[in-house]
């Protein structure tokens, strides 16, 4: 039976005040949901950041329109083992949560507040999943298009007052000894006063910068992989700028991983993150988010073609929260078919992000370059009113773009946003394989981690 303190159940009525006791009956109830006949061997856990419903459906509608098939997340509602839940993703200090809290509740099975990596408001320091893991003797990776540094993956291993605190998540990461860590943030391990890769290197890690090393790096027991000085570029600007050609996407990470990890006779837990969904939902930025979704879509297949090999393998396919609120939809009287707007979307040849790149470089705003990523004419008013409002925004230059072409970008690609933060919505999760069965239809995000140490038997 789950317990009290592995789900952090009463460390959330005390701190958070967002439930009633009135729950603790139905919590019961849960604990006593019959359980698989076999427990599951391996842990695949996917991740895509700061995904909401309409950013799920705006990648299915995708492949339905270009491909003629319907998303990988969409056809695993079509397996009848499949476990499907509404989850609800508020932290210990508020509804809207951040990357930190809610990869938290997953990691140590507290809420905790927003900001805070695996630390309780009352200052404890909970041991996090993975780290139970590696203690009974399964192998465990992380895997970003973000920093590996960055909170969610964090969240998984360590503990740290504040999600900022990069490096200090690097050493952790380096004491801790997870077996593999795949994605950007090299700054926080090669850094201006110090580099600690030669330490990972001395524990036996194979180091890989780039596609090419990564192949040779994942015939090793361990890895540590860094192919960015930060986050790693949006997919839309990876595929269409050919400086990106020698960096590997998230599918190629995820199977390296695989080949790794799937070498312990134990087993092995890992996390694997589409983090810049999350990014692009902050920027309101259409063909970057569903670029970014559709990687991760992607990554369902790698799993499932895995479990095929091997079917004592648990998959988790859920997101932490929403972000930007974003929906093909009919406001500001578009009258815009959802076919042109994915053919429009497809279009676009960067990122807002990558355009804020070139406008720091000069100060200007480039109407040509807008036009050749957009598609959208930029006239010399709306080019003044974008470097005018930059400072204004503290430099932020996508939301200044979505601000300025909002109805542009609206009439073109038919996308909604209700703004640039996280939402509160409750969000989908599915499970499949063993050990699925116990997931309940409803749940609060810190009960998973009292479900996967049971299943795991970590």
């Amino acid at each position: 039976m789950i317990s009290e303190s592995d789900l952090g159940r009463r460390n959330f009525l005390k701190t958070a005040g967002l439930i009633s006791a009135a729950s603790l009956p139905l919590q019961a109830a849960r604990a006593e949901k019959p359980k698989s006949a076999e427990n599951p061997k391996n842990l695949i856990f996917l991740v895509a950041d700061g995904m909401g419903t309409g950013t799920l459906s705006a990648a299915h509608f995708w492949k339905q329109h270009t491909e003629g098939v319907d998303s990988e997340w969409i056809k695993l509602y079509s397996d009848k083992t499949v476990t499907r839940s509404f989850q609800d993703t508020a932290s210990a200090s508020s509804f809207i949560t951040d990357s930190a809290a809610a990869g938290s509740a997953w990691g140590c099975g507290y809420r905790v507040n927003n900001g805070t990596i695996n630390i309780t408001p009352d200052g404890k320091k909970p041991t996090p999943l993975f780290v139970h893991a590696k203690n009974a003797g399964k192998a465990t990776g992380l895997v970003s298009t973000c920093s590996i540094t960055h909170a969610t993956p964090a969240a998984f291993a360590v503990n740290m007052e504040s999600r900022n605190a990069e490096e200090a998540i690097a050493d952790q990461y380096l004491e801790r000894e997870m077996d593999v860590y795949l994605g950007g943030g090299l700054s926080s391990f090669h850094r201006e006063d110090s580099n600690i890769i030669p330490e990972f290197e001395k524990k036996g890690y194979a180091y890989a910068g780039d596609r090419k090393s990564l192949k040779k790096a994942a015939k090793k027991d361990r890895m540590l992989g860094l192919f960015s000085e930060g986050h790693l570029p949006y997919v839309i600007d990876r595929v269409n700028d050919p400086a990106f050609k020698g960096m590997p996407n998230l599918e190629e990470m995820f199977e390296a991983s695989l080949d790794v990890l799937s070498r312990n006779l134990n087993g092995f837990v890992l996390q694997v993150e589409a983090g810049r969904v999350d990014h692009a939902g902050h920027e309101n930025d259409p063909a970057t988010i569903v670029y970014e979704q559709l990687e991760f879509d992607r990554c369902i297949k790698v799993a499932r073609n895995f479990m095929k090999k091997s079917p004592d393998t648990l998959l988790v396919v859920t997101t932490d929260h929403g972000c930007g609120g974003c929906q093909f939809t009919g406001a500001r009287g578009m009258g815009i078919g959802l076919p042109e707007a994915l053919d429009n979307i497809a279009k676009f040849k960067g990122s807002f992000s990558s355009m804020g790149a070139k406008f720091k470089e000069t100060g200007k705003f480039d109407p040509e370059t807008f036009e050749k990523l957009t598609t959208i004419k930029a006239s010399a008013e709306k080019a003044a009113k974008v470097e005018a409002l930059v400072p204004e925004y503290k430099g932020w230059f996508s939301a200044v773009v979505g601000h300025v072409f909002a109805d542009e970008l609206a009439q073109l690609t038919g996308f909604g946003w209700s703004s640039h933060n996280h939402t509160a919505e409750h969000v989908e999760s599915v499970a499949v394989g063993p050990g699925s069965e116990a997931f309940p239809a409803f749940y609060r995000n810190n009960e998973i981690f009292g479900i996967l140490r049971e299943v795991l038997k970590v």
